[in-house]
């Protein structure tokens, strides 16, 4: 292998020695990497920089006796090594990375992004040598500009990159957040090259959510990919870390920014021409307004592609909208989830999603005879649900199950942990909850123990906040009632994971 620049590594939740669980039961992995990370990857190979790219938690899963420091000794001539820290849940793991990275490389620089990032930008930088920078909020030209200065030896340069933070001695230095990805920007930017990845093939199967339509033989080997249309969102679910105040306070967004709909669909065509088979969006084209998904699915029907779509549904779309995706969805390989949160309609609103229960099942009978895969979110423990509440839930669960046919019908029932910067971790009070989780020490701990199922540890621990109210209700009781209702249903109702 030819010497790289860069050397990217998507970590896992927990230690990055696999080996350590290889008896352990329900290991949570999250192979899944950010969105935007092809994008910024593909910049630099455009600026003439070489890149590598591995995902931990994939190579342990290909190759079980997959040891990180022998491979990262293979590795040689790097000049900056970058590592995602997007979603709480790799706060240990990227940590745990980056230590061995530094062990084994001592003098290359690593760099951590994402909004998790972000958010405790100064904290990891004061408390965790192995991290050298922190680029906050948007990464493709501040990492760009990095990796260029570092390249070419040129530390006076790290004043002038934006969004970047690090140390310059015992201090903790912030450059301006000068960059924030426009339409413009996303444009230019190439989300579908993977060549720079280790067992991209792989990974692809990875990126496939689950189709009820295929046998398991077929489920193997189908290949999709997750693909950026936009940045941003116009919603505060209570319970998100990546709503439109977030992305306002960590990259300095208000709303979505979007690629315009024929740069998507020139994407799309090329993943069909990968032998891809689904398309994921990171964003629901429904939320992005009438002008923009006509113009997606318009583009489409006109250049005649069909594809398997996974879609989160962020509200229920209209009518409309369901029949013009349906026009370019391939059922087959398709799926559209759907978070009703709680049967309370109260519940859901109060945690923003703002629909009926008539109008989801609306929703659900116009999907009915396309033969469209179907997944119902719904979440024990949002503020507001408790055990009167849940009865709804159970209810509307069973109606569900009625209508839909039950080889096209997935639901589950889970326990959220407290995501940083989301309303209810930036305002407990208001929702009549206490905070347990506030900073990075925090999350890092909640990662370190709780990698793999732990069958004496409490449903509700280590989520990271509770009611005020505790007497309202038993989440152990009501995943013991859902889980009861599950082992009844034909649909694919999966019981309350007892992992986090």
């Amino acid at each position: 292998m030819a010497d790289a620049d860069i050397i990217y590594l998507h970590p896992a939740k927990h230690a990055s020695d696999f080996r350590a669980h290889a008896e352990a039961r329900s290991v949570s992995t999250y192979m899944l990497m950010p969105v935007g990370i092809p994008g910024i990857l593909n910049l630099a190979r455009q600026q003439g920089l070489r890149v590598v790219g591995l995902n931990v938690p994939l190579e342990a899963v290909i190759r079980p006796q997959f040891d990180l420091k022998s491979w990262l000794a293979r590795q040689t001539g790097a000049s900056l090594i970058a590592i995602d820290l997007h979603w709480y849940e790799h706060s240990f793991g990227a940590l745990d990375v980056a230590r061995v990275c530094k062990e084994i490389h001592p003098q290359v620089p690593v760099v951590l992004g994402g909004l998790t990032a972000s958010h405790f930008a100064k904290e990891i930088l004061r408390d965790f040598p192995e991290v050298d920078f922190v680029i906050r909020g948007d990464g493709e030209l501040p990492f760009l500009e990095l990796a260029l200065a570092l390249r070419d030896g040129n530390k006076a340069r790290l004043a002038a990159v934006p969004n970047l933070s690090y140390r310059q001695g015992e201090r903790i230095l912030e450059n301006p957040q000068r960059y924030c990805a426009t339409t413009e920007d996303l444009n230019r930017l190439d989300f579908v090259d993977m060549a720079w990845l280790e067992h991209t093939k792989e990974y692809a199967t990875v990126e496939v959510t689950t189709t009820e339509l295929l046998t398991p033989a077929e489920a193997s080997t189908v290949r999709g990919h997750w693909l950026t249309i936009g940045r941003g969102c116009c919603f505060n679910c209570s319970f998100c870390g990546g709503g439109q105040q977030a992305h306002a306070t960590l990259a300095g967004r208000n709303g979505i920014v979007s690629r315009s709909p024929s740069h998507v669909v020139d994407d799309i065509e090329r993943m069909l021409a990968l032998g891809m088979k689904q398309v994921s969006f990171n964003l629901d084209p429904a939320i992005m307004g009438r002008p923009y998904w006509t113009g997606l699915f318009g583009e489409m029907r006109r250049r005649k592609i069909r594809i398997g779509v996974y879609n989160e549904q962020f509200q229920l779309p209209s009518d409309e909208f369901l029949n013009t995706l349906l026009e370019v969805a391939e059922p087959r390989y398709s799926e559209l989830a759907i978070t009703p949160l709680s049967g309370s309609e109260e519940v859901r609103a109060l945690n923003g999603k703002n629909f009926t229960n008539k109008r989801l099942f609306d929703v659900l009978a116009r999907l009915k005879p396309h033969q469209m895969p179907v997944y119902l979110f719904f979440s024990l423990n949002v503020p507001g649900e408790n055990n009167v509440t849940f009865k709804k839930t159970l209810r509307l669960a069973r109606d569900a199950c009625q209508l839909y046919p039950p080889h096209l019908l997935r639901m589950i029932n889970m326990v959220h942990t407290v995501d940083p910067c989301s309303p209810i971790s930036r305002d407990p009070a208001g929702h009549r909850l206490k905070v347990e989780f506030k900073t990075f020490a925090d999350y890092y701990t909640y990662c370190r123990e709780t990698p793999v199922l732990r069958e004496d540890v409490p449903l509700e621990a280590w989520r990271g906040y509770e009611p005020l109210n505790k007497a309202t209700r038993s989440l152990e009781q009501m995943a013991r009632q859902w889980d009861d209702f599950c082992a009844e249903q034909a649909a694919r109702c999966y019981p309350v994971p007892r992992t986090w």
